[in-house]
């Protein structure tokens, strides 16, 4: 899905979100218990790699259905 905000970013030059911010990030929120939230957002609404599209899916099954 590409958002108004997905098309700004590119036009302004922004970078998508390698996998290793993706790991760090689900890290930190694992330590909250909220990684799956997490997940669950970054899927939906994230610029994510293909690499860390396919980590989350890998990772996190219950949000890629």
């Amino acid at each position: 899905m590409t958002t108004w905000i997905h098309k700004a970013a590119k036009e302004q030059g922004i970078p998508l979100r390698t996998l290793d911010q993706v790991r760090e990030a689900l890290a930190q929120a694992k330590n909250r218990d909220t990684d799956e939230s997490m997940a669950r957002l970054m899927l939906r609404l994230g610029r994510l790699t293909d690499e860390a599209i396919l980590y989350i899916r890998d990772n996190y099954p219950s949000v890629w259905e």
